[in-house]
Formats: C-alpha cells, structure tokens, sequence
C-alpha cells in the first residue's frame, strides 16, 4: 500500500480536534476550554510544533521505506550495501590502454613510464621497455592513460608526441585498434539494473550466466556465451564493448585476465571479440516527409539495439517497427527481403537507411 502522508495543516488540524471541548478548572477557579485554532494562543502554537515534528517523522518513514528496497535506495542511502550485500560492486572509471607505434632514426630503447601527449592536456605512459630498431615502420608499445575515463580514448592514427625527447624517436602514432577502454564511473541507474539482475537471476559455478556477469562486470557492454567454441569442455565468451565498439586487443586480455581470476577451476574459457554488422535497409514512405523520416529512423534504430548477438533479423519485425510511427500510411521494404540470423559472434548496428519510392 502507499505511504500517505498527511500535511503539517492536516497535522495540526487533527491535534486541534482532539483537543476540542477539553475543559480544565484554573488556578483561579475559572473554567477554561481548550482551543488550539485560536490565534496565539499557547495550544496553537503546541498544534503547530506537534504537526511539524510528526510530519518530518513521516518523511523519514518514507525515505527509510524507499531505502530498503534496491529499486528506490539511492546512492547516498542504502543503494552501496545492496550491492555489497550481492557481490555487485559499482564499476569505476577504467583506464584506457592500447598501442602506439614508434619510429626512430637509429636503435632506442623507450623506457617504461615515457609519457606522451596530443595537446597537452591528457598523457598516455608506457607500461613496459621497448627497443625501437632503426628504420622500423612502427613498433608497437604498450600505453595507458594516466588518468582513468573516457578522455584517455584516442582513435586510430593518432599523432602524439612525447613530453620529454627520448633521442632518436622521430614520431609516435595510435596503432589501428586506438587506444580504448576508458570509461567514467558507472552511472548510477545502470548499477541499480545490474544488482536487480543479479538478485532476479542468481548465477551458479560454470554457467551462462555467471560468464555473462563476469564479462559485464569487467567492462562489456554486449556478451554471448558459447559453449564448445573450440571442442568439447570448452566456452568461448564473445564480447563486444558499449555502444558497441569492437573491443581492442588490450581489452580482450583485460576481460580474459578478470574471467581467469574468477571462473571454475576447470573452466577452458577464451574470450574472443564480437563483430559489428552494420545494417542499412531500403525503405519507400507513404507519406514520405521528412518527419516521418526522422521518426522511422528512430524506431528502426531501436529495433536493431534489441537484437542481442547471434539473433534472427525479421522483416516482419522491421515492417512492424515502422509501421509503429504515427502518420504513416504504408510503407514497402526492398531490402532486407529475407529473414537472416546473425552469427554467434555478430551484433547489428544501424546504419542508415536508403530511401526509395512508393510504386
């Protein structure tokens, strides 16, 4: 049931009807009858105090009721010990890691701990010792950010430079996978989900669902548990980052290296990078406007967000999404014509959409 909870007038309104009609003798022998709604008087002011005290007890009754349940704790509150109570700890900003690509004029060893910079503002640092032979097209070395959240990711090629000459170094570029990985702390609401999954579904030794809590909780955003990926007792975990974004190969050993830690002692688990398959349908409107344009594009983006890896692409679905926008009268799909079902290892992603002509 709700918690109603009356205002402090309410209150006071209640405190004032009890006392009506109570009568006491005074010292001086007069009868005296007890009226808290008469101004300045001493019961009404008692009225007032006792309604805004009981009114602040409620609140607190409420907010304690609210607390107890993982659905409406809030970070301040209860919401840590819910998930300290599950084992659900919140994520905190990551670090990201990858490779940068040095060229030299003559055999170097880069020192672990080089730092290197794009604008100054953000430093990536190597994390291991490297020779750099003379002439070479690019060795790679190992980097991470120095400090944690998104602002330590840096696309593909890259150009940096290094804060400090390192002699014989004459460029440094982010290898092709960029350099990946780091993410602010998690949100709050998306905490919250992962503690309602975890009690809903609670996951045993070697189970699907354990490995998908592992991979999500080292950091992936789409997982897909594959049993016998390479033969018998095997489990291969394909993963794909937020948003999603094929993982680099640093993040691939990161979320290898937490499953190991955790998983069965006998669990032959290989986590494996998923694959992005764009999709970018051929669709005629009737009417065909730019608002409704806009408006299938957003319903057919959020079909292909719910199809979760290795799942069926429906064009019967499609056919339903859009005819979910108000204002359309019929719509015809060239492509896709057929149903198709993605491998173990795909997620769609929209792309865009080519627009025809209604025959």
């Amino acid at each position: 049931m709700t918690l109603i909870i009356p205002t402090p007038d309410a209150l006071a309104e209640r405190f004032c009807t009890f006392l009506d009609g109570r009568q006491f003798t005074a010292d001086d022998g007069s009868l005296v009858t007890l009226d808290g709604r008469a101004p300045n008087t001493f019961e009404n002011v008692l009225a007032a105090v006792h309604a805004m005290g009981l009114y602040e007890l409620y609140l607190t009754v409420q907010q304690l009721a609210k607390e107890m349940f993982i659905q409406t704790a809030t970070l301040e509150g209860l919401l840590p010990l819910h998930a300290d109570t599950w084992g659900v700890p919140r994520i905190g900003a990551t670090t990201a890691v990858g490779y940068a690509l040095f060229v030299s004029s003559q055999d170097v060893i880069v020192p672990a701990g080089t730092e290197l910079t794009m604008d100054g503002s953000v430093r990536w640092i190597t994390t291991a010792a490297v020779t750099v032979p003379a002439g070479s097209n690019g060795t790679p070395v190992a980097v991470k950010a120095e400090a944690a959240g998104t602002t330590g990711n840096l696309a593909a090629n890259t150009a940096l430079t290094l804060v400090s000459t390192v002699v014989g170094v004459t460029s440094a570029v982010v290898d092709a996978s960029g350099i990946a990985g780091g993410n602010d702390i998690e949100d709050v609401e998306v905490w919250r989900s992962r503690i309602l999954l975890r009690v809903r579904r609670r996951s045993a030794g070697g189970t699907t669902a354990q490995y998908e809590e592992l991979a999500a909780d080292a950091g992936a955003g789409y997982v897909n548990v594959v049993p016998g990926w390479l033969g018998n007792n095997t489990v291969g975990i394909i993963v794909l980052m937020p948003g999603p974004t094929v993982p680099t190969d640093a993040q691939i050993t990161d979320i290898q290296t937490y499953i190991d830690g955790l998983r069965p002692v006998r669990g032959n688990v290989t986590v494996v990078a998923g694959q992005i398959v764009p999709q970018s349908p051929t669709i005629s409107l009737n009417p065909d406007t730019q608002t409704a344009r806009t408006a299938v594009q957003s319903e057919v983006a959020a079909y292909y967000a719910g199809i979760k890896m290795g799942g069926w692409l429906y064009v019967s679905a499609l056919s339903d999404a859009i005819s979910a926008v108000a204002g359309e009268t019929s719509h015809f799909i060239s492509a896709p014509t057929e149903d198709a079902q993605l491998a173990v290892n795909q997620v769609p992603v929209f792309g865009a959409i080519t627009w025809g002509n209604v025959a």
